[in-house]
């Protein structure tokens, strides 16, 4: 089944995912149950489980009493031990880091620190780390839909073919910057701000 766009999602009732979860487990920090989750974010309790595995395996949440996960110990209990914040860390069942998207968080938060103006190669050098590493491709796709959605400002427009190509170098718009989630860019041609909670860019229908 397709995966339905994040602005879809974002306008649910009852947002799911993990960053429901997680806000739970920090407002019953001291001590929660799986059922008291599930009834704080009427999210599915196998979907609570798999989460809690993952935040147990990687240290944030510890075991207060019980078999962990069994079904036949209901008043099994944790409590939060490592509260990293309101973004919800984001651990696979075996208590590893998710990568997926690490390479547009690290860009997001890389192009607010750089001074003066850049390119999309500068920006990949800059946003790679020893546990993430970001491609000079997905920068240079990343920076011209931000541009398109006004989040940088396009100082020198680039020559892109031939021995003597330049990349486009940009400034970012810090006006335009609304929290630290970064802009997704959807299939659909659009920009999808997750901290607005709405598309701030999309491509206008062509009419052939």
């Amino acid at each position: 089944m397709a995966r339905r766009p994040a602005h879809i999602l974002a306008a649910a009732a009852k947002p799911q995912g993990r960053q429901v979860i997680w806000e739970a487990i920090r407002a019953r920090r001291d001590g929660f149950r799986l059922a008291e989750l599930a009834s704080d974010t009427d999210i599915h309790p196998d979907t609570i489980r798999s989460y809690l595995r993952g935040l147990e395996a990687a240290g944030y949440i510890e075991a207060l009493l019980g078999s962990p996960y069994a079904p036949s110990t209901p008043t099994f209990a944790w409590r939060l031990v490592k509260d990293t914040g309101i973004e919800a860390p984001r651990v696979t069942r075996d208590g590893k880091p998710v990568t997926q998207g690490a390479a547009r968080e690290q860009m997001w938060r890389t192009m607010r620190i750089l001074s003066g103006d850049w390119s999309w190669r500068d920006l990949a050098i800059a946003a790679t780390t020893a546990e993430v590493a970001v491609a000079e491709t997905d920068a240079k796709d990343y920076c011209a839909n931000l541009a398109k959605a006004g989040y940088l400002v396009v100082m020198t427009k680039g020559k892109p073919s031939g021995k003597a190509s330049v990349p486009t170098r940009y400034r970012f718009n810090r006006a335009k910057y609304k929290g630290p989630k970064p802009p997704m860019v959807q299939r659909l041609n659009s920009v999808f701000d997750p901290n607005l909670g709405k598309i701030v860019w999309q491509e206008a229908p062509r009419h052939d």
